[in-house]
């Protein structure tokens, strides 16, 4: 099919956006909050497999959504939008442009919609992942005026959203600086520890402020500094008995990330 021959018109680029937020935050919701979760109530820890296991549970979901979508001529989005897949002859796009479509499409999603961005490129608005799978994205029937007006207007509003979103996300992700604030916090924790293992064993009991453990430590105003490098002065929470201990502090990150140690 060629440029001018479809009878019904390309779909706009602010439906298809529209359409791919609809598409794609529900499964970023359900992502984020299947980790909260498993981290928060279930407690479960954050290791590198729970998360790889999360996020490919996750991906799988929405590769076959794409597919089953790409299918029936269209996903949830694109069809509240009005919008169907074709291939470029008009004709359904078949089981394999709709694997080659959705496989493109979780690459380009994954990798910042930079796939998506493509549509801006050319009159079509044809994504990356329709010209790898020979499809177009067209308008099942003529939006008014103002149904185009409310959409643009929408996927305007999206845009600036999920740009924000993205801004947002790379701030908030822990820098090599913040994890490394955090690592020497615990480290820090670590030797206080062993500060109050040795006030215990002299006094009999543990330590219950940071001037007892500064004495302990056998060199009072080193300790103080390497305290106040390592954790920010409010709040340190310091507990301690007979039988154990609990100190709970902020460290130096960007963050103050909460860290605690326990003993013995």
């Amino acid at each position: 099919m060629e440029p001018g021959t479809i009878e019904s018109r390309a779909a706009r680029f602010s439906d298809r956006f529209v359409a791919y937020l609809l598409d794609t935050l529900p499964f970023g919701a359900g992502a984020a909050a299947t980790v909260w979760v498993l981290v928060g109530p279930l407690a479960k820890p954050p290791t590198p497999e729970l998360l790889a296991l999360v996020g490919a549970a996750w991906i799988t979901a929405v590769f076959t959504y794409q597919l089953v979508g790409n299918l029936n001529g269209g996903t949830v989005g694109k069809r509240l939008l009005g919008l169907r897949v074709v291939a470029r002859d008009g004709g359904p796009p078949g089981f394999l442009r709709s694997l080659i479509r959705a496989a493109v499409w979780l690459v380009g999603t994954t990798g910042g919609s930079f796939g998506f961005l493509v549509a801006l490129l050319n009159r079509e608005n044809r994504t990356l992942h329709d010209y790898a799978s020979g499809t177009v994205v067209i308008e099942a029937y003529r939006k008014s005026t103002a149904e185009g007006a409310a959409l643009f207007l929408a996927g305007a509003l999206g845009a600036l959203g999920l740009f924000g979103f993205q801004i947002y996300s790379g701030w908030s992700r822990p820098t090599p600086a913040d994890r490394a604030a955090v690592a020497k916090a615990k480290e820090g924790l670590g030797v206080v520890s062993q500060v109050q293992e040795a006030y215990k064993a002299k006094n009999g009991t543990y330590a219950t402020s940071i001037d007892q453990l500064a004495e302990a430590s056998g060199d009072p105003a080193e300790f103080r500094t390497a305290m106040a490098v390592l954790f920010m002065p409010e709040p340190f929470k310091m507990e301690a008995g007979n039988r154990g201990w609990r100190i709970r502090a902020l460290a130096r990150d960007r963050f103050h990330t909460s860290v605690v140690r326990e003993g013995p």
